[in-house]
Formats: structure tokens, sequence, C-alpha cells
């Protein structure tokens, strides 16, 4: 079970929600950066963990606000 909730949190919403998201709000803002910079992949030190902090906080919101969309669509 833990690996199901593993591979949900950290794939799905940090990964893909929010390296995506971020890396199109860095792009509409028109400071392009690379979603190897994002996600953390570069070689500074302590890099991996702050860039996943905040794609964790930006997929959570993402994810939560998708769930609520997707409810009021079907249950409307």
């Amino acid at each position: 079970m833990d690996f199901f909730v593993e591979i949900i949190f950290r794939w799905l919403i940090v990964r893909i929600l929010g390296v995506y998201t971020r890396y199109l709000f860095f792009k509409v803002f028109g400071k392009v950066k690379m979603i190897d910079q994002l996600s953390g992949n570069t070689k500074l030190k302590n890099n991996s963990y702050s860039q996943d902090f905040y794609n964790a906080v930006v997929g959570l919101i993402v994810f939560c606000l998708l769930s609520i969309s997707i409810a009021y669509i079907i249950f409307s």
C-alpha cells in the first residue's frame, strides 16, 4: 500500500503536476527555465530538496483544484 501512495504522491503530484505547472507558470511570465532545473536535476547541493518542496506544494494545489473541478462537473 505504501508503494502505491509513494507512486501517486511522488510521481503524479510532485513530478508531473508540480514540475509542469511551474514550467508553464514561468513560461507565461517570461522567465523560461529548463524542466531539469525545476525538477532539481542540476548539480547544486540542496537544490533537489527545495525544488521538490516547491513542486509538492504546487502539485498539491493543482491536484486539489482538479479534483474539485472534476467533482463539480460530475455532480452538477
